[in-house]
C-alpha cells in the first residue's frame, strides 16, 4: 500500500519512511533516503543509559483489539455471553489459565506473563493505537475522533525513543514495521512514527503483504544481482551523488560531517547481513510450518530473524486496515474469532519456543497486545460504532497484555479484572505504566527527557514500571 494524502499531495510520512521508494539510483545501486541519513546521523550523536536486560523488542500488535475473556483473562463462572465460546484450560504455569482457543500458547505459559488490568480512556482505534504505542493518552479532541492523523507533534513510538537513546548496529535499521503502516479507513494511524523527534527516527516500513509464501521484496537493502560490493566500492564519487534535498536535513538530523553519514548509509545498502535477515526462505520448512504459513506466522518469523541480525525494535501488525478482517469484531464476533485466534496462537507460541530454545528470549522483550479489548456483553454500544447482536464493541476499561523475555519472569499474572472482565479489580496498570515497563526492560529510565523539534524538553513517559514482572 502506498497512499498519499487525501488532497493528492505527497505524503511526507511515507516519503520520509525508510525502505520504500525514496531512494536515488547511481549505477544501479539504491542508496537510502534522507530519513535514513538523518537516522544514522542521530545514532552517531546520541548517548543514553547503558543497555538493560533486553537488547531488542518485538511487539506483536493485534489490530482491532482481541477480547480479553476469550484469550488471557477467562471467566468460567460468568454468564455465557461474557465468557464467550471457549472453555478454560490449564497451562504450563500453575495459576495462569487461558482459554482453549490458545492451546499452543498454554504450553508456553511458563515463559510469559499476563497483565490483566491494563486500561486507558480512549474509545476509538486511531487515538487508542497512538496511546498504546507511545504510552501517552491522546488529548481530549483526539480521543474521540476516528480521523485522528499522525503529525510531527505526536509523541514518538517506543522504538523511535530507543533509537535516539540507544543507537543500534549501523548496518541494520533501528525500527522495522511489518508488514505496513496501519489505516483506519483512509486515515493513517498515529503513534507509528518518530513524532516530535523528526523523520530521522521514522521506521523502516516493509510495505509488503505477507500473504505469499515467498520472502518479501525489500527496496534498498542489499545490492542488485550482478553488482558486488568490491565493484561498487571502487566507484569514485558514488557517495557524493546523493540528491540535494537529502542534504536539507531537519534540525534533529543535522551533523558536522556528512562523509561519515554517507559511509554508514552505504554500509547498510551493501550489507549482506541486512539483506539476508529479510529472507525467510532461508528457514527450514519445519520452522516455517511451526510458525504457520499465514501472515501472522510469517510476520513473527521475520521479526525473530531481524532481531537476531541486530535490529533493536520490530513492530508486527496483525492487519493493516482496522476496518478490514481485523480483531474489530463489531459484527459476528464468535464466527470471526474462530479465524483470528488460531494464527495468533500458533505464531506467538512458535516465537516464544523458538527463541527460548536458542537462548534469544533472555535478551529479547516480546509484547503481545492490541489497542484495547472488547465489551464483555455482546451487542452493546460503547464507542461511536454500531454492533449487531453478536458483535462486541471497543473496550478500554480493562484488557490483557502479554509480555515475555528480556528479564520478564514467566508464569506470572499481574492485576485482575472483575467477574466479567469489565474493570480492574486490583493492581490497575495504566497504559503509561506499560510504556514505563517497556523502557525499563530495555534499560532506559522512563523519566528521561528528550528535545522535540522546537528544542523543548519532554519526558518520554509519565508512568511507573510494573516491577512485579521482573
Amino acid at each position: 500500500m502506498n497512499r498519499g494524502t487525501l488532497d493528492g499531495r505527497p505524503d511526507p510520512f511515507r516519503t520520509a519512511t525508510m525502505g520504500r521508494r525514496d531512494f536515488f539510483q547511481v549505477g544501479g545501486v539504491g542508496l537510502m533516503s534522507g530519513g535514513l541519513l538523518s537516522l544514522l546521523a542521530a545514532r552517531g550523536r546520541a548517548g543514553g543509559p547503558s543497555r538493560g536486560k533486553a537488547r531488542a523488542c518485538i511487539i506483536l500488535f493485534q489490530v482491532g483489539g482481541p477480547y480479553q475473556c476469550e484469550t488471557f483473562d477467562p471467566k468460567p463462572e460468568a454468564p455465557e455471553e461474557v465468557r464467550g465460546s471457549y472453555k478454560v484450560i490449564p497451562t504450563a504455569a500453575p495459576g495462569l489459565d487461558v482459554t482453549e482457543a490458545l492451546p499452543l500458547v498454554a504450553a508456553q505459559a511458563d515463559r510469559l506473563a499476563v497483565v490483566r488490568s491494563v486500561h486507558h480512556t480512549i474509545r476509538c482505534h486511531n487515538p487508542a493505537i497512538y496511546c498504546t504505542l507511545v504510552g501517552r493518552e491522546a488529548t481530549a479532541p483526539l480521543a474521540v475522533s476516528v480521523n485522528t492523523e499522525a503529525s510531527r507533534n505526536d509523541h514518538p513510538h517506543y522504538a523511535s525513543v530507543l533509537t535516539k537513546l540507544r543507537p543500534g548496529v549501523p548496518s541494520m535499521p533501528g525500527h522495522v514495521i511489518i508488514p505496513d503502516l496501519v489505516y483506519n479507513g483512509p486515515t493513517r494511524s498515529p503513534g507509528l512514527m518518530g513524532g516530535y523527534l523528526g523523520s530521522s527516527f521514522d521506521p523502516f516500513v516493509l510495505g509488503n503483504a505477507l500473504e505469499s509464501d515467498r520472502s518479501p521484496h525489500v527496496d534498498g537493502i542489499g545490492l542488485p544481482e550482478g553488482i558486488d560490493n568490491d565493484r561498487t566500492r571502487r566507484r569514485q564519487g558514488l557517495l557524493g551523488q546523493l540528491d540535494n534535498r537529502h542534504r536539507q536535513l531537519e534540525q534533529a538530523g543535522k551533523i558536522e560531517s556528512m562523509d561519515a553519514l554517507y559511509r554508514r548509509a552505504f554500509d547498510l545498502v551493501t550489507s549482506p547481513q541486512a539483506k539476508q535477515a529479510f529472507e525467510i526462505e532461508r528457514e527450514p520448512d519445519l520452522v516455517r510450518d511451526r510458525y504457520g504459513r499465514h501472515s501472522a506466522g510469517r510476520g513473527a518469523l521475520l521479526a525473530r530473524r531481524l532481531v537476531e541480525a541486530g535490529v533493536p525494535f520490530v513492530t508486527v501488525f496483525s492487519h493493516t486496515q482496522v476496518d478490514g478482517p481485523s480483531w474489530d469484531t463489531h459484527n459476528d464476533h464468535d464466527e470471526r474469532s474462530k479465524t483470528l485466534l488460531p494464527p495468533a496462537d500458533q505464531s506467538l507460541s512458535a516465537l516464544l519456543a523458538d527463541m527460548a530454545a536458542s537462548g534469544l528470549l533472555d535478551e529479547i522483550l516480546v509484547v503481545w497486545m492490541g489497542e484495547f479489548g472488547r465489551t464483555p456483553r455482546r451487542g452493546v454500544q460503547f464507542s461511536n460504532n454500531t454492533n449487531n447482536k453478536g458483535g462486541r464493541d471497543h473496550w478500554c476499561n480493562t484488557y490483557s497484555v502479554v509480555l515475555a523475555g528480556g528479564g520478564i519472569q514467566g508464569g506470572r499474572v499481574v492485576g485482575s479484572s472483575d467477574r466479567i472482565g469489565g474493570y480492574p479489580r486490583d493492581r490497575p496498570v495504566h497504559i503509561s505504566d506499560l510504556a514505563a515497563t517497556v523502557y525499563h526492560a530495555m534499560g532506559v529510565d522512563p523519566r528521561t527527557q528528550l528535545h522535540d523539534l522546537q528544542g523543548q524538553l519532554r519526558f518520554i513517559c509519565d508512568g511507573k514500571p510494573v516491577h512485579e514482572l521482573f
